[in-house]
């Protein structure tokens, strides 16, 4: 693998017991392409929700304060190379949240900030509280330097309609003109029976197209974030990142539907996060 990966990865997201969602997906993902993780989740919950129900309870912003706080004390953020978030559970985690990225890039200038806008999806809509979506707009975002919405979420912070890769580009030139950001990646585009997964940057943009399977998801978003962002900070070329991070998602979906796994086949196939077996390619658009 190219570049530095001994540098560890923050990742701030969800965590569940059972299955394979937020951080227990993202952080297996990150450590199985070599990066170190440091870990804090936002709630901690039984299972998915789609279950039929789960336990469990958000974790408080003042915990989340804390422990970046014993992180920064001991001079352990300077070496953070990333931080990655996902599922925030609350309004005072997306503060909490905020709070640790301004801390780790205050420690490293260099870290980068990646952000995963977790707001809802198609066709169910929004599914996080009602005040999430306008933090993440109007505190998070103008700290990103890569954001990685769905077709839904990309709709919501830009307010354009989201159908197609062309569309996408559209809504993600908006953001990347109001902000720092770098990279928009849109996943969950649908084309006939292909899955489209969408890099823009303001002057360039790819897809890879990738076979339709019909599995349980649920965590397939926070696996492709951890994935990409790992490939990224390998720093070798975006499009390569996106082709080997749309491409190992497959790899699992296709693993999941062979085993007839109610949650994704994450550690069945393991081995295709590194060395996915079928690469498909990234192509200009």
């Amino acid at each position: 693998m190219g570049g530095d990966t001994v540098q560890p990865v923050l990742t701030i997201q969800s965590s569940v017991a059972y299955g394979h969602v937020g951080n227990s997906s993202a952080a297996f993902a990150l450590q199985r392409l070599g990066r170190d993780v440091i870990r804090i989740d936002t709630v901690r919950f039984s299972n998915h929700p789609a279950h039929g129900g789960f336990s469990g309870e958000p974790a408080s912003a003042s915990e989340i304060d804390g422990l970046i706080s014993g992180l920064s004390v001991r001079g352990f953020l300077a070496g953070i190379s990333a931080v990655l978030s996902g599922y925030l559970g609350t309004f005072e985690n997306t503060q909490a949240v905020k709070r640790a990225v301004l801390q780790t890039k205050k420690s490293n200038p260099d870290s980068i900030y990646c952000l995963d806008p977790v707001i809802g999806d198609h066709p169910k809509g929004q599914f996080v509280a009602k005040d999430i979506p306008r933090a993440i707009a109007s505190d998070l975002l103008p700290l990103a330097d890569i954001i990685t919405p769905n077709a839904f979420e990309l709709e919501v912070l830009s307010g354009l309609t989201v159908q197609s890769p062309s569309d996408a580009i559209k809504a993600a030139r908006v953001l990347l003109k109001q902000s720092r950001l770098q990279i928009v990646v849109t996943t969950g585009l649908h084309l006939q029976n292909d899955v489209i997964t969408v890099a823009i940057t303001p002057e360039q943009a790819w897809q890879v197209c990738t076979p339709r399977i019909d599995a349980p998801a649920f965590g397939a978003g926070d696996l492709f974030c951890a994935l990409f962002l790992a490939r990224y900070l390998e720093k070798i070329s975006l499009d390569r990142a996106l082709s080997l991070a749309a491409s190992s998602v497959f790899s699992v979906f296709r693993e999941t539907a062979l085993s007839g796994s109610l949650e994704l086949a994450l550690i069945k196939a393991q081995d295709a996060l590194a060395n996915p077996p079928e690469v498909f390619p990234a192509q200009v658009l």
